[in-house]
């Protein structure tokens, strides 16, 4: 049946209470009817914290909760059901996919939810609460019934949860309201003579359907995202050191992995295993890299007067773990190395080996690199800025041709390195030394050391070095790299035109 059409009432403002005025709603309480609703949001108000938040935190193994989490905050699948915000399917995704990895976490929650409950309960509310008649108190939310019924057991086990979502229906409850699900189930005319308490501005279609509702926003509740710690190879790089720069993808993939699978790969007698090999090793390399961004913020703040330190270090900077980085950079580069040993290396040939000492060879190898690089980075760490262009010269280098410790190359496939890293350390300099570094054409200047060092060795005797489809390959593609940067460089390049100069009246001097 449906209900007979109400005349509209004329709406009541909520009213929103600073963090130092609760006792007007508990004043409304006392006066509340006893025969009326009363309905209280349950997440960051009954309870000070937020449960979906809380679940997320609890899984274990962490890191595997923060990989699912992490990677869905990436792709953010929840888009192709919903665009725009609020997306209301968001938090049911994030849950479904941890507990499809994590299925036993549900059952870990229970046991856990006994302790939270009560420890985060907001006490002077639940007292409040408790004094009135329990017949008309309900708890409503949008988190998850699965997740919030464990911890309202443990607070009150005689307070009802009214309205909540589940997850077996989605985003279901988020998508209708609070407002419309209630008028289904107490009615219109008893949800506006209900009491209403909650947090958050996105209970809007609640706080209006009731004559007396009040917004409090409560200074001890908290919202901790969950699935950040400890934060996954590339996202510190990605949020909090490089923030504004798509570094990913203009640094590492745009300028790094060319160059080397042009110096690494097309040298190789495999290139495509070649290939992959390197974009593991890659991948490795910066998950320990990584660590060195984290320890130059964190003894920026504490050695700089004026410490260059994103804002999102504060917020992220606690969740990034050096152990954990360095435990998936060994996994990560032994991926590569069981890749490159037997074929692609040279060291098992040089040492005559062969099985599980060629492999570990190749691997220690490479862990012996990213030592040096960590440890070239601390020294960059700890000096004075200006002198920071000695490491920094090493570091830039070395990020390209330190993978010849363990794959070859050719002469050309060297050089390439070589003009790479000081294309990019260049720049450096003319910072630390007041200039700007913004506009310098790296590309334009990696094109031309390489003339300049293609030059040499053949000045030296080893122009046939220089005659390969791999050397025509890298100059072709330092050419195109430099031709984009003369569009933008070539008004500064080009002679000025110079005026003819006018003709010069001398000027009459009288003397006497």
């Amino acid at each position: 049946m449906h209900e007979a059409p109400t005349l509209p009432r004329p709406k009541a403002e909520p009213v929103s209470l600073g963090p130092n005025l609760p006792h007007r709603f508990y004043e409304a309480l006392h006066h509340h009817p006893d025969d009326a609703p009363i309905i209280v949001d349950f997440d960051e108000t009954l309870w000070l914290r937020n449960s979906t938040e809380e679940f997320l935190d609890s899984v274990r193994p962490r890191w595997l909760a923060a990989m699912v989490l992490q990677l869905l905050g990436f792709v953010q699948p929840w888009r192709l059901l919903q665009r725009g915000q609020p997306n209301h399917y968001r938090d049911w995704i994030r849950v479904v996919a941890v507990l499809i990895v994590a299925p036993w976490s549900l059952w870990l929650w229970r046991r856990k939810a006994a302790d939270l409950g009560p420890r985060f309960v907001n006490r002077p509310l639940y007292d409040a609460l408790r004094s009135r008649p329990r017949e008309e108190l309900c708890v409503v939310s949008f988190g998850f019934r699965e997740i919030i019924q464990p911890l309202l057991s443990a607070i009150d086990r005689d307070l009802p949860l009214r309205e909540s979502c589940r997850l077996s229906s989605g985003a279901r409850l988020r998508k209708e309201g609070k407002a419309s699900a209630l008028r289904r189930d107490i009615g219109a005319d008893e949800l506006r003579r209900a009491l209403i308490i909650t947090d958050s501005e996105t209970d809007r279609d609640l706080l209006d359907a009731s004559d007396n509702s009040f917004l409090i926003p409560w200074p001890e509740a908290q919202f901790r995202q969950a699935g950040l710690r400890p934060l996954m190879p590339l996202v510190y790089l990605v949020r909090v050191k490089r923030p504004d720069e798509r570094y990913v993808r203009h640094a590492i993939l745009g300028h790094d992995l060319p160059v080397l699978l042009l110096a690494f790969a097309l040298a190789s007698t495999e290139p495509l295993l070649a290939c992959g090999a390197i974009l593991i090793y890659l991948l490795g390399f910066f998950t320990a890299y990584e660590t060195g961004y984290h320890e130059n913020d964190r003894l920026g703040l504490l050695l700089e007067r004026k410490p260059k330190v994103s804002a999102n270090y504060h917020a992220l900077g606690h969740n990034f773990s050096p152990t954990f980085a360095w435990s998936v950079a060994t996994i990560l580069t032994g991926l590569a190395s069981l890749v490159a040993f037997e074929t692609l290396s040279w060291i098992p040939a040089k040492l005559g080996l062969a099985g599980a000492p060629a492999f570990l060879a190749v691997w220690g190898a490479f862990l012996s690199y990213l030592v040096f690089m960590r440890l070239l980075f601390r020294w960059q760490n700890v000096i004075a800025p200006k002198g920071r262009i000695v490491p920094m010269l090493g570091l830039q280098v070395g990020r390209t041709l330190g993978y010849a410790l363990v794959l070859p190359t050719t002469v050309v496939g060297a050089l390439l390195c070589a003009a790479h890293g000081v294309a990019r350390w260049l720049p450096y300099v003319v910072y630390r030394f007041g200039g700007e570094r913004k506009g310098v054409p790296n590309h334009l200047n990696a094109f031309l050391l390489m003339l300049l060092f293609a030059g040499a060795v053949a000045i030296g005797g080893g122009s046939g070095a220089l005659l390969s489809l791999q050397a025509l390959l890298i100059f072709a593609y330092t050419g195109l790299r430099a031709a984009k940067d003369l569009l933008s460089f070539r008004g500064e390049i080009q002679p000025k035109r110079i005026e003819p100069e006018q003709e010069v009246v001398p000027t009459k001097i009288v003397v006497g």
